[in-house]
């Protein structure tokens, strides 16, 4: 994490009354659009080439008028007793857009380009929730590669070390929570969530289940010289901060209208804020974010990995939060960002099927010339072509498809006996591993 960004200046009243009479400036008021637009902090406004005339306090007030027509403020407030607040500008407005596009309220997955079939919805579900799992306990410091930890779920291997059991709990809690989007948000929710979400990985593992106490003392550093750059409210104030939480998350009318992405990205950062917990506080606020969206109907999102986005742009994520603590309480830094990694990821999803629906064209030709399969076979065909050094086994093909295990045996060693599979050992336990050429056994059998 890199240090604390440079607090903006502190705007004196006669610098805003100049940056109103500036904005009749076309000059000026297309340099105030762009970076409002694009949100920058002071810390890239300094640096932008600036109207003639200005110097960069000037602009930098000029920024700020802008910003003031927008704000709205949050019941959020920050150690001193000041409120947060945000505004949403065109920028984070136009990718709202596309995302509504994508996972709307009344989206029909079926007619989804890829999510054709349930057994394809259910496999492609099942790979996000690995990888949202792998992606936000990654962000948090799990250190194991993708490939290994997909290979841990898929096959239920028993975790070997604390990064292994966080990716176990991560996965768990993703699916958890899909099963209580029909409660308001309260006390017992969020304990349960970072209960599983902390589950076997704490070095004192009564710190479940409970908010920080006042004995515990929580800062965020600086990984490279260990400066402190946030210490979160006192303990001793989050039975009542909380609780503010809690309403403001079951609130459901905002005055003006409040998109859900933006509700969700701000119990998101929120609850960073608070940071209420000894451990868990980052995977606890991005499941929030899944389940808040998934409650207002979102379906897509079971479709997606905001975390592997995120992951990709650590320094960007923990930035966002900083910029909006610096600059004056702005929460718009942390809601753009998260806004942002959205639309990555559906762009992420939208490629991954037009890719596989390129590809099942290929492989279905193929599975027409072999008689006899069910879907679920040709299901783990087609993943197998995919990904030809996947593990299968009884138990966890049983989980997949959510049918008896005598069904899921039966299954893999037909898969095995028509020289699509090859059987393996994971220690004691039976399993599967597609073999080499698999293409060219289905083109033998099918011929």
């Amino acid at each position: 994490m890199r240090r604390l960004p440079e607090t903006p200046p502190t705007i004196a009243a006669e610098k805003l009354f100049l940056a109103i009479k500036l904005m009749e400036n076309q000059d000026v008021k297309a340099f105030v659009n762009k970076a409002t637009d694009e949100y920058y902090h002071w810390e890239k406004v300094k640096h932008l080439p600036i109207p003639n005339g200005l110097d960069a306090q000037d602009a930098w007030a000029a920024v700020k008028v802008a910003r003031l027509t927008q704000r709205v403020t949050l019941p959020l407030v920050d150690h001193h007793g000041r409120p947060f607040h945000f505004g949403v500008h065109g920028m984070i407005q136009e990718q709202l857009h596309e995302i509504d596009r994508w996972s709307g309220t009344n989206l029909a997955l079926p007619e989804v380009p890829g999510l054709g079939s349930q057994a394809s919805r259910d496999r492609i579900i099942m790979n996000s929730l690995m990888e949202e799992a792998i992606a936000t306990a990654q962000i948090e410091g799990a250190a194991t590669t993708r490939e290994v930890a997909k290979r841990m779920l898929q096959t239920k291997r028993v975790p070997r070390d604390r990064s292994e059991r966080m990716i176990a709990n991560s996965f768990q809690t993703i699916r958890f929570i899909k099963e209580r989007i029909d409660e308001p948000l309260s006390t017992e929710l969020l304990f349960d969530i970072q209960q599983k979400i902390t589950e076997g990985t704490l070095e004192d593992e009564t710190a479940t289940r409970r908010y920080r106490k006042t004995t515990e003392h929580i800062n965020i550093v600086d990984t490279i010289d260990g400066e402190v750059i946030f210490t979160p409210p006192a303990a001793d104030l989050l039975d009542a901060r909380m609780k503010l939480f809690f309403a403001y998350a079951n609130q459901t009318e905002h005055e003006p209208f409040l998109h859900p992405l933006i509700k969700a990205a701000i119990l998101h950062f929120w609850l960073a804020y608070e940071h209420p917990f000894v451990d868990g506080n980052g995977r606890t606020a991005r499941a929030l974010l899944y389940w808040y969206m998934l409650k207002q109907g979102y379906s897509l999102f079971e479709f997606l990995t905001i975390s592997r986005a995120i992951a990709a742009a650590p320094a960007q994520y923990y930035r966002s939060f900083l910029h909006s603590e610096t600059d004056d309480n702005d929460a718009t830094y942390s809601i753009i960002f998260q806004v942002k990694m959205t639309k990555k990821a559906l762009t992420d999803l939208r490629t991954y099927l037009k890719e596989r629906q390129t590809q099942q064209g290929a492989i279905n030709a193929a599975l027409r010339k072999v008689p006899g399969l069910n879907h679920r076979q040709r299901s783990v065909i087609e993943d197998a072509l995919r990904y030809p050094d996947r593990l299968y086994t009884f138990q966890g093909y049983q989980a997949e498809f959510s049918i008896t295990y005598v069904t899921a045996r039966n299954d893999l060693l037909a898969l095995k006996k028509l020289n699509f599979l090859e059987e393996t050992k994971i220690g004691r336990q039976r399993a599967f591993i597609p073999v080499e050429h698999l293409a060219e056994s289905i083109e033998a059998i099918g011929c």
